[in-house]
């Protein structure tokens, strides 16, 4: 099976369970099976500062029932693998994903570890920032990760050579960050590759579906924004879920891609596994969308290979790229990438010739303002001295539990609350 093909087997997946067709059925509340249980943990997670959407809210009623609408956004439910759930979080508005773990997890232990302060600063480190966790008011043994929200790299498809240039450097500066503290990721295939499109979508994106608004409305086909016009995005890694630490041999046979040597007898080098799980990432992402991109193939050549003897370091595929980014000249980098299927001569000049202008102009043109970081929630993390990392895997961060009074998201109360919140 290749790469299309194991990417094509996870699409159905994820539309399987987003029309929920094969799914246990919605119950007299209208909920599915995996929502109920963040249903009951609402009032918890109302008293930590978040606020789920009216689909969970007690009392709530399926608007689509009286007045059917394409506005039914209490229709959408949760879509992504695994039950992770979106939240709205008072203190500033900003939507975040929350994800339930064992205490004791390795993820937990391996995110919190790379989210302290003095870690979080370092710009080559592209691990997703933890900015809570919470303890599970419905199970002692678990605990509620919360994430900023993040958008999947493949769409938009990248529009130039610069698109590109700047995947490639982050993710490969991102794993040498991660192999340079002894943590191999082990599932860093393009699922697992988000970035943060806060700049490319201003007015936000639906969480559950990245294809509407966050009012559930239907994107417009042609709405394609490009990552230079906002001075480009940055990605991040996430699910270190199979993650291992210190380890220079692991066994297991998981992942999104088999790599060649992945065996549950057989012990390997985790760290190669990375190197080819990125090498097929580029194949994915640059190789096999589009023509003239001879310049990254023996490149991605080298990284693939069967035997992990013959692949690269990390550190030597930074090496290996920035010779290869060295040897393109400067107007390379704002050239359009030709799909595969061969366009009509004159309409591909024609195309080429406008994106290098526009390029241009918003390459020359006033610099974007940063992206403020990511941030904890203040109001429920704190720093501890007997809260380090240890074997419940929180680290900094303190667990807490409660209960408040609710209203529904988007009821005249709740939009005071989070203004007040803001305010405070």
């Amino acid at each position: 099976m290749n790469v299309d093909e194991v990417l094509g087997a996870l699409a159905t997946v994820n539309n399987v369970l987003a029309n929920r067709s094969d799914a246990p059925t919605e119950d007299q509340s209208g909920l599915f099976a995996d929502e109920k249980s963040w249903a009951l943990r609402h009032d918890f997670l109302f008293s930590k500062g978040y606020q789920l959407r009216a689909r969970y809210c007690p009392g709530w009623k399926a608007s689509w029932k009286t007045s059917p609408s394409e506005k039914n956004e209490d229709a959408i439910p949760l879509s992504i693998v695994g039950g992770i759930m979106d939240a709205q979080r008072s203190s500033d508005g900003s939507v975040v994903m929350m994800k339930i773990l064992q205490k004791n997890s390795a993820e937990l232990q391996i995110t919190s570890r790379f989210s302290s302060k003095e870690m979080r600063d370092d710009p080559d480190n592209h691990c997703v920032p933890l900015l809570d966790v919470l303890d599970d008011p419905l199970d002692s043994q678990k605990c509620i990760m919360v994430l900023p929200l993040l958008r999947d790299s493949r769409e938009p498809r990248f529009a130039s050579i610069g698109d590109c240039i700047d995947f490639v450097e982050q993710t490969l500066k991102g794993i040498l960050f991660l192999h340079n503290h002894k943590v191999a990721h082990r599932d860093c295939f393009v699922e697992n590759i988000l970035m943060d499109a806060r700049a490319l979508y201003p007015k936000g994106w639906h969480p559950q579906d990245a294809n509407r608004t966050r009012s559930g409305r239907y994107m417009p086909d042609n709405h394609s924004p490009r990552r230079s016009r906002v001075g480009g995005v940055r990605y991040y890694f996430i699910d270190f879920g199979i993650s291992s630490d210190a380890q220079d041999e692991v066994t297991g046979n998981r992942g999104q891609l088999i790599a060649p040597e992945l065996s549950d007898i057989t012990p390997y080098d985790p760290y190669k596994v990375d190197i080819w799980l990125l090498g097929q990432s580029y194949n994915h992402m640059i190789t096999s969308k589009f023509r003239g991109v001879d310049w990254i193939k023996s490149f991605i050549e080298a990284m693939t290979r069967d035997s992990p003897a013959d692949r690269p370091t990390i550190q030597e595929c930074v090496r290996m790229f920035t010779s290869i980014k060295a040897q393109l000249d400067r107007l390379a980098l704002i050239r359009r990438l030709h799909p595969l299927k061969p366009e009509w001569k004159p309409t591909e000049l024609i195309r080429d010739a406008t994106f290098l202008l526009a390029e241009g102009f918003w390459r020359v043109g006033p610099r974007h303002k940063p992206l403020k970081p990511f941030e904890p929630n203040p109001k429920s993390i704190s720093r501890t001295e007997d809260e380090e990392i240890s074997a419940t895997g929180i680290g900094q961060f303190e667990v807490t539990t409660g209960s408040h009074s609710i209203e529904p998201l988007g009821s005249p109360k709740a939009a005071s609350d989070v203004e007040t919140a803001k305010n405070a």
